[in-house]
């Protein structure tokens, strides 16, 4: 329940936004979720090479968002393990450690676009 009310807040918030912000704001959120999967890629065992082959985005549910999936269906007992395999973490390494960087390039794009916008 909370998450579809969070979930509506944040389209409400991303319609108030104008069309000119969100088309600036894209390439940031992109370029950040391109980040995040290449770092995964990296971190990602390289048994067969499916896992890393199979990390990509997707749009996300909502404007502005962009999802990072693992379509191979070992992602997810290669991240947390099984009961006879040892986890090996590649997905949230990739994105703590890229966290900060990608929301303060996402910031930066964010308050360039309302000052360009408002400068006009």
């Amino acid at each position: 329940m909370a998450r579809n009310r969070d979930l509506v807040a944040l389209e409400k918030a991303f319609k108030a936004i104008p069309r000119e912000v969100r088309d600036k704001v894209r390439p940031a959120v992109q370029v950040g979720a391109d980040e995040i999967v290449a770092r995964a890629k990296y971190l990602a065992p390289e048994e067969t090479g499916e896992l890393a082959a199979s990390i990509h985005t997707e749009p996300g549910p909502v404007d502005l968002a962009v999802t990072v999936v693992a379509d191979d269906e070992a992602a997810l007992f290669q991240e947390y393990g099984t009961a006879t395999n040892s986890q090996h973490r590649f997905f949230w390494p990739a994105v703590n450690t890229l966290k900060n960087r990608v929301r303060r390039r996402i910031d930066r794009a964010i308050g360039k676009a309302i000052r360009e916008a408002w400068s006009k």
